[in-house]
């Protein structure tokens, strides 16, 4: 029974320096990825909540955007909990990769 504890233990310790250098290498490779010329555009916010984790009673979230370059739709999440449905905020782009974008000043 001990043996499975310190198991358990270390799968949960290892979990959670993963999940942080996942949201490291996330960020890093998000900025890289958007190449030398990235492309700014409006994005209007739509309604699909991202949920924040580690909120145990009353769950924060922030909603998605949404916006079309050359009639394909992208979206992405807002990092802003202030931002309601209708809402625009400027986003930046791969022009090659649309997929590939972030808010310009999300929320910090």
């Amino acid at each position: 029974m001990n043996k499975i504890k310190d198991i358990f233990w270390i799968a949960v310790g290892i979990a959670i320096v993963g999940y942080v250098i996942y949201k490291i290498a996330i960020n890093s490779f998000t900025d890289h990825f958007l190449g030398s010329n990235p492309q700014r555009i409006k994005a209007i916010i739509i309604d699909h909540r991202n949920y924040m984790p580690n909120q145990p009673v009353k769950a924060e979230f922030s909603y998605s955007y949404q916006f079309a370059v050359k009639g394909e739709k992208y979206t992405g999440n807002a990092h802003d909990n202030s931002l309601k449905v209708g809402d625009t905020v400027e986003i930046v782009y791969n022009k090659d990769y649309p997929n590939i974008n972030k808010p310009l000043h999300p929320k910090e």
